[in-house]
């Protein structure tokens, strides 16, 4: 068995590596020149290939994305490689692989996993592909917002449906479905599942759980109308326990986690990515030690042990890359699609928003201590009475902010696009207007990138939509919403 999984990782990797400098051909979402014949692959071939460019996209682009716009890192001064990103300068061509990589890879993947296990009864491998795909799909919206769904795979000018009305109730539908097939999926005499399950090696409740939590994220995202549901899925409980995770990464050439394999491998440089004053010094002023899990220490002997630099600064004399702390990216780092620690900070939330406060404290301690955990250190003391992190139960809005500011920092080096959304759903941390040099600065809120392409206290809301799509489908959008234009159930 451990020899089939070092297979599958070869192939992940080989698989990680093609994603990302081959793709020129892919001019239309719905078409991969590369596919086989539906009659030639099996659901055992198919799962594998799909969390492949799942992992690829989701551990690189997504949470370069994230961790640059959440500003727990920022972009070396001297060198340009993701300045644009961190300018909020998005454009339609920005980054194709973005769009390009789930809809021409993991989506049609994910599709003939759901046809073919159907057609087989091998429900492990649905349940798997109907919650793989119903997350891709909760990415792509919440980072486009409308999007082709209804028609994502059937041709090639393929409508956008409304995000509200249309993807979000059908994102739902595939969790439900997957969730009311949870004995089927675990009967005896399916197709074995095991290696080719990159994320909990065939265990069903667990992606079931995953079903729920995932349901519960989406509904939080319009708490008064689902409010009933949610306290009925509260009640019933059973929500993710264990971190949901691609982790069959090796510290080998093209065999990485994609955003060291990328940007620490592949590049010619590995100093872009650096220790951003936003996240640093928030951490500094509370002592948390999970900074030297985030971030190195300087290079150069005369400074202090770790050194940030303000989001979006060109001052390569000033922040220099010896007197500077670079962002740690692992190569072993597993790519997290959801993990226990959200999981907890999810079900704080609820409570708090439902009054709750035992159960909105309980929760929040849970997460606080996983995330804690997650780097080896003990957060009894910071969430302990008088701590640093004691929960702040005296109103709605200091739970929430509690809640929220801890969830930030806990997605560093682990889900980095989720605070992006969270950031743009609650405005926590909150986007400040004044740069993180300026005597008025507040710690813990986003600060002002004085290089920024936005006006300031402007936000980046959403991805652009890829030029590719835009160029080559007829049924797009022919009124292209701005980067800060905001989805439907972002915080106005």
């Amino acid at each position: 068995m451990k020899r089939l999984k070092k297979i599958y990782i070869g192939v992940l990797s080989t698989l990680l590596s093609g994603t990302f400098v081959s793709c020129e051909n892919y001019l239309n979402i719905n078409e991969n020149p590369n596919y086989p014949g539906e009659s030639q692959v099996t659901v055992s071939a198919l799962l594998p290939s799909a969390f492949t460019g799942s992992a690829g996209v989701m551990g690189y682009l997504y949470q370069l994305y994230g961790s640059m716009w959440s500003q727990q890192y920022t972009q070396n001064p001297s060198s340009s490689q993701y300045i644009t990103l961190v300018n909020y300068a998005m454009t339609s061509s920005s980054d194709l692989r973005l769009w390009r990589i789930p809809y021409a890879d993991v989506l049609p993947d994910l599709d003939l996993v759901i046809q073919k296990s159907e057609a087989e009864g091998a429900w492990n491998y649905w349940v798997v592909g109907k919650v793989m795909t119903a997350f891709t799909y909760h990415v792509l919206t919440d980072a486009y917002g409308d999007i082709p769904f209804t028609e994502a795979l059937k041709g090639k000018n393929c409508k956008y449906d409304d995000s509200k009305t249309i993807v979000y109730p059908g994102i739902i539908q595939m969790l439900n479905d997957a969730i009311d097939k949870a004995d089927d999926a675990s009967a005896k005499g399916l197709l074995a599942m095991s290696v080719e399950d990159y994320v909990y090696d065939g265990d069903m409740t667990k992606w079931i759980r995953f079903a729920k939590t995932l349901k519960l994220k989406l509904l939080m995202r319009d708490f008064e109308a689902n409010k009933t549901e949610i306290q009925t899925m509260l009640a019933a409980g059973d929500f993710l326990k264990d971190d949901a995770t691609v982790h069959c990464f090796e510290d080998v050439v093209n065999k990485s986690n994609p955003f060291y394999e990328n940007d620490r491998r592949q590049l010619n440089t590995t100093n872009n990515v650096r220790a951003c004053t936003t996240l640093y010094q928030y951490l500094n002023e509370n002592d948390d030690p999970r900074i030297e899990d985030f971030y190195e220490p300087t290079a150069g002997s005369d400074y202090s042990a770790y050194k940030a630099i303000p989001y979006g600064s060109r001052d390569s004399k000033l922040y220099s890359i010896r007197g500077t702390s670079r962002a740690v990216i692992g190569a072993l780092d597993p790519v997290y699609y959801m993990s226990a620690a959200e999981a907890e900070y999810l079900l704080s939330e609820c409570y708090a928003r439902l009054g709750d406060k035992g159960n909105a404290k309980t929760h929040y301690e849970n997460a606080v201590n996983l995330s804690f955990e997650r780097w080896n250190h003990d957060a009894t003391d910071f969430i302990a009475d008088g701590g640093k992190y004691a929960f702040d139960d005296t109103s709605e809005n200091a739970m929430l902010k509690c809640i929220l500011t801890q969830k930030w920092v806990a997605s560093t080096r682990c889900q980095a696009w989720d605070t992006w959304f969270d950031i743009n759903r609650t405005r926590i941390p909150a986007l400040g207007n004044v740069e993180a040099t300026n005597d008025n600065y507040v710690t813990g809120e986003l600060a002002y990138n004085p290089n920024s392409s936005l006006a300031k206290g402007a936000f980046p809301s959403r991805f652009i939509y890829s030029k590719e799509s835009l160029d080559y489908n007829t049924s797009a959008p022919t009124v292209i919403p701005g980067i800060t234009e905001s989805l439907w159930w972002h915080k106005k």
